[in-house]
Order: C-alpha cells, then structure tokens, then sequence
C-alpha cells in the first residue's frame, strides 16, 4: 500500500503557491526557485513550450507579446494571443499546474495521487471546468477542488485556533498581488458555509506598488528628467530591463517597510539611491487601502450581519502584510484582524486540512528520468488581439486614474433559490445577461404580479429576499425566497427602470432623484403594516429583469442592525 501523500495547490492572480504532506509529516512550502511563491506568468516560445515562473519573467523581456502575466484573469476568454500563437487557456493555467507538480514529484510527492486545487468562490462551473481541463493537461488528473476562503478559514481555525464559537461568522481579507478578495463564512453544525463573497478585481499590491513608483517617480523626475523618461516610456530592451529592476525595486522595498520604517531604493545606472519611509506609503497607499476596507463595510452591511455575529477577520494574501491594512480594519470595525506570519500560505495549507484526501492505491510515482516537458502551444491561429490587463503606466496621471476607479464584486446575504416564489403573486424574476438592452420605462403596461400605487408599482405578493449579488457594480439576479423562511431583504415597492439608468451602477441609483423618490422613506412607512416598527430600515433600490424583458427596480429594505428576520413587514397590493 502506498504512503498517502499530498498536494495542495493555490495558483493565484500574480503568484501561486503549493504546500505538500506527506504521511504524518507536518505539511511544507515548495519552493520555486528558491521562493515559496511562483509568479504565475506564462512565456509562449516561438518553440511551442509554455514557460513558467521567472524563466517566463526574463524571457518577456525580450519579446512581451509572448507574455502573459495573469492567465487566471483570463479564464473566461477561451484563448489568449501570445505572439502569433492562440494559445486556450487550459493550456497556460496548465503549464504552471505542470511546473507545481514537476517541483511536487522531486521532492518525492506524485501530484496524481491526491491533488487539491483552490478556486474563488464565486467561480461558477465553467470556470471551475477550466482549472479541471488545466488539471488533466499538466498529469494531475481529477484534482479536487476547494473554496478559497474555506480553506483560509480551515487554517485560521485549526492552525491558528481562532475560536468561531457555531452560527457566528468569520471574514477572509484575501488582498493578493492582483485582486482583493473578501468572503464571509458562518461556522455551522456541518462545517464552514460560504455566506457571501465580494472584493475587487481592479485592487491588489500591484496597485499598491504602481502608486508607490508613481510618487517615487516624481522626485526622480526632478533629479533626472531623462532617468524618468527611460523607466516610464521603455522603447528597448535596456529600458525595459532597467524598468523591471526598478518596479521590483520598489516591490522589495514596500515588502521592507513592513517590518521597519524607512528603505532604499536603488536607481539604475547610478550608485545613488532613494529612501522611501513607511509614513510615504502608508500616504501613497492610504486611498487604496481605503477602498478595500470600505468594500469590506459594503460586504458586512449588505450580507445583515450585526458586530456581534463577527468572530474575527482573518488576512491573507501577500498584500495583507502592509501594516496599514490590519490598523484601519481595526479602526473601521473594531475587531483586531488575524495576520499570519506567512499570508500567502493559509489558502494552500487549508485546502489540505479542508480535504480527507487518503488514496491508498493512487497510480504509480512517475519513472525517474525527468518530467515530461510543458505541452507545446497549438499552432497559430489568426484570432484578434484579446484585452489585456497591462501593468500601470507609472505616470502621476495614470496613478491618480487608478485610484480613483472602482470596481465592486459581492454576494450578499444568504443565498435563496432564484425565482422561487414568495407568497402571493409575486412575479417570476428573469435570467438577465450583464448589458443586455432594452429595459423597461415608464408607460408600459403594469407587469404580471404589480399593480399601480401612485406612479409605482406595488408587489401584489410579498417579496422577501435572502441575498443580492453585484458583480462591478452590476446587479445580478437576487435569490428569492418565502417570506415565512429567515430572510434579509423585502421589498415594499418598485419602480420602472429609466432607460438612462441602463448602464448605471448599482450602487449609484438611490442617488437618482427619480428612483430614490419611489423608494423614500415616506413610501416605506405608507407600505408598512407597522411604520413604528420599520421606522429608520434601510433602503436601497435593486433592478430585476422580469420574464417578459422588461426591467424594473424595488424597493428593497432590511433593518438598520442587518440580520435575518421572518414574516412580511409590508403591504401587498395597491
């Protein structure tokens, strides 16, 4: 009988990280190179090989088309254009699949036998499909998967012993290298339930460290105008080269300043150097880490947790480590958050504990010789160009772009079954597709399930809802559910979508004169079976799109302390 053994394997936006275990050994690190973290980056030669890690980083530096810094951003574009080659996606998570199991097989640990893989959890199954197809390409086989912020959640309570006493609830702040991702999880009698995801896609530590080169490059400007121009604007190999020196630079030195107060930072082509002081990018960064804890109050109001129903925040990601991050957090919620002393390893290591993976008769260890090499790229395709996500232009303008955009992503609240009825004649909630057309306006007729109250629409059933999700900002279809079931959210009345509300945020509309005066605080005390009872609920306005194509909005509310509640608060019917 073979000695179990296993790989657990977090392959991130910018970085991707392995831990092993085998038999009753304590679970370790890979190393890549030297590092616990592989830049998860992929070179296509013009050979057809995928190279992975920093092989892929310097060969990039001599032809950037072929490069391809953040495969998992593109897990939903099918293929992706490097040089002239369309390579599939599978392919490029693969090679780095194929390179963690290369290191996983020569520290004595066949990937084959029992591999876990990690994945957003708000991956559905398509995208999950693609990390199993990168799977079977790099010889893993039917890899398990795991839920990212379960896993961290595994580690917060296992190895660090946070206690999450049953039905209170744990928030995972992953910030990575590429993304912020925030989850919340309720510890229940069958283990760890995902209660609601959010973050953003636009916010990670190379944000962090575009700013950084963005402040750093105005006080180089001053010194040497040409210097600037070079790092900035690179046209040759040199430059580039020289630009990557410095951006990494600047990464060492913001990964220095979280164990001390000031570092240096070294100029090409010239002994001299700059000192950046912890105070400088606590500045720079401020606004940035801002965003990201005000997500997490978005996330927090949004899912009706109350302060109490919190058991701790844990921190993850590489990012996590810049101070600043665990005092406002503290500061915002009061709650002094859990920062292991590896961020980047709790996602990994909780997938193993999260998994009874125990394959006595897994297949045979690969023969000794050598692994197999990377699959070759399939042959040129003539695909247009796909988007790619660039790396900031360090430019003072570009910077103060980047921090004033924004992208929200969150699930809120428990999770009903979309368009599961609620009492009453509530109506049947249609499958929107993000930008569709054609909304409806004022004029229309009175869709199936409302009828009209004084230029709106009243529900003629009550309309209870146990979660809403936004993805950028965009509102997805909210989960209903009975009114007689725990529930967050019910609607008092609705409204016709404007047609210039089409493509409007979400989280904007209450700022709308025309929405936020259907849905005003007079209208939810006229609707309410008890006004004393409601009085001070919070309000917000969510647009469905109903099976006919038409789109409205309702009126949502949920008490000011959040949390689950059940029974109708409203009236049905004009």
């Amino acid at each position: 009988m073979a000695v179990p053994v296993r790989l657990a394997v977090d392959l991130g936006t910018c970085h991707t990280v392995a831990v092993v275990q085998r038999g009753d050994q304590p679970p370790r690190a890979l190393l890549f190179d030297g590092s616990p973290v592989l830049a998860s980056g992929v070179f296509a030669a013009r050979d057809g090989v995928l190279h992975t890690g920093r092989d892929a980083e310097r060969l990039s530096m001599l032809e950037p088309a072929r490069f391809e810094p953040h495969p998992k951003r593109r897990v939903d574009d099918g293929t992706v254009l490097l040089g002239d080659a369309a390579v599939p996606v599978p392919a490029l998570l693969g090679a780095i699949l194929r390179r963690v199991a290369h290191e996983a097989w020569q520290a004595g640990v066949d990937a084959s036998g029992a591999t876990v893989l990690t994945y957003p959890a708000d991956w559905g199954p398509q995208r999950r499909a693609v990390l199993k197809e990168a799977a079977r390409l790099a010889g893993i086989g039917n890899a398990l998967l795991v839920d990212e912020p379960v896993a961290a959640g595994r580690y917060c309570m296992d190895v660090l012993r946070q206690q999450v006493p049953p039905g209170r609830s744990l928030v995972i702040f992953d910030f990575g290298g590429g993304t912020l991702d925030l989850a919340v999880l309720r510890r229940e009698p069958q283990g760890l339930r995902v209660l609601a995801t959010g973050g953003l896609d636009d916010l990670g530590g190379l944000d962090v460290d575009a700013a950084l080169v963005g402040h750093l490059g105005q006080l180089i400007a001053l010194r040497d105008a040409d210097l600037w121009r070079r790092l900035s604007n690179s046209v040759d190999t040199v430059d580039l080269r020289e630009r990557g020196a410095f951006w990494t630079e600047v990464r060492s030195a913001k990964e220095m300043l979280s164990r001390g107060t000031t570092a240096p930072v070294q100029l090409p082509r010239t002994p001299e150097a700059l000192h950046v002081t912890r105070d400088e990018l606590e500045r720079v960064a401020g606004p940035l880490v801002d965003r990201a804890v005000d997500e997490t109050r978005r996330l927090l109001q949004r899912s009706g947790l109350a302060r109490e129903d919190l058991a701790g925040i844990f921190l993850v990601g590489g990012s996590s480590r810049i101070p600043l991050v665990a005092t406002r957090l503290h500061a915002r919620f009061g709650i002094a958050p859990t920062v292991p002393e590896q961020p980047e390893l709790p996602v990994a290591h909780g997938a193993l504990l999260a998994t009874a993976v125990a394959r006595a008769d897994a297949p045979p260890p690969a023969p000794p010789p050598s692994w197999p090499a990377p699959a070759p790229a399939p042959p040129p395709v003539a695909v247009p160009a796909p988007r790619r996500r660039l790396v900031p232009v360090v430019l003072a303008v570009v910077v103060a772009a980047a921090l004033a955009a924004g992208g929200l992503w969150f699930t809120l609240g428990r999770g009903g079954a979309a368009g599961t009825g609620g009492t009453g004649g509530s109506p049947t909630l249609g499958s929107p597709a993000l930008g569709s057309p054609a909304r409806g306006s004022a004029g229309t007729a009175v869709p199936a399930g409302f009828v009209g109250c004084g230029g709106a629409l009243c529900p003629t059933g009550s309309a209870c809802f146990g979660g809403l999700t936004s993805i950028s900002g965009v509102a997805q279809k909210p989960g209903k559910v009975d009114c007689a079931q725990a529930h967050y959210w019910e609607a008092f009345t609705a409204g016709y979508l404007p047609a210039d509300a089409q493509d409007q945020r979400q989280d904007s509309l209450m700022q709308r004169a025309d929405v936020s005066g259907v849905c005003s605080a007079k209208a939810l005390h006229d609707r309410s079976v008890d006004p004393a009872a409601t009085a001070g609920w919070n309000r917000d306005a969510w647009p469905v799109q109903l099976a006919d194509g038409s789109w409205i909005y309702y009126c949502m509310s949920q008490p000011p302390e959040g949390g689950e509640w059940t029974g109708s608060r409203f009236r049905a019917g004009a």
